[in-house]
């Protein structure tokens, strides 16, 4: 599970999209230029050879004969689509986390951003710019706050890795969830304002992939 605040969440999103068609989708429909790179980083291009190419190009000629010379609609289509593109569109590494559930932590910040059609900051502990005390802090503190807004509160360096408009990330989820049904989604404020560990001093942290065991951390 990653939070939505978290500089990696669009490469995290995106990491088991497996459909080259869905990866050209979203470089073709998202104005964010990260979202982008990191489709077109996972598609992988094989040109056609000549052979192939001689194939398509026969298919698509029948497509004026009767009866298409036999060939379906659907087969003229996706030479056509063959030919217009040049090659063949696949993925990297098609096996890359497979075996793995992945989910986003929503945070409430980031859900109001969506409906208010505002940015969202992607941040993380400024650990480039930590002194040496500071970073003594940072490895022996940070992974019991382990929240980016928590931290800051405390009074350390936060640094803004990238700003995206909010409703270009929760469709990004929505189209990868859609279609190769990851990422899943935890409201983790949600879980945290309901859960009754708080009462012990703990906080919810992340979740099984059906949600129905939470890690709790003191």
């Amino acid at each position: 599970m990653l939070a939505d605040w978290h500089p990696d969440i669009i490469e995290f999103i995106i990491s088991k999209m497996q459909n080259p068609r869905i990866l050209r989708f979203l470089m073709e429909h998202t104005n964010d230029e990260t979202i982008k790179k990191q489709a077109n980083d996972k598609l992988k291009f094989t040109p056609l050879t000549e052979k192939e190419r001689e194939m398509y190009e026969g298919i698509v000629r029948y497509k004026d004969f009767p009866g298409n010379g036999g060939f379906s609609e659907e087969n003229i289509e996706e030479a056509e689509e063959k030919l217009r593109d040049g090659g063949n569109y696949s993925v990297h590494n098609p096996e890359f986390l497979t075996g793995a559930n992945i989910s986003v932590c929503l945070t409430k910040e980031f859900m109001e951003a969506v409906e208010n059609n505002g940015e969202y900051e992607l941040r993380f502990p400024y650990v480039e710019h930590y002194d040496e005390e500071e970073m003594t802090i940072y490895n022996e503190e940070w992974h019991k706050v382990g929240d980016v807004r928590e931290w800051e509160k405390l009074g350390h360096k936060v640094r803004v890795y990238k700003k995206i408009k909010a409703k270009e990330l929760w469709n990004l989820i929505n189209i990868c969830a859609t279609y190769s049904a990851e990422p899943g989604i935890f409201f983790i404020d949600n879980a945290n304002n309901m859960t009754n560990a708080k009462a012990y001093g703990q906080q919810v942290v992340a979740t099984n992939p059906c949600g129905e065991q939470v890690r709790k951390v003191a």
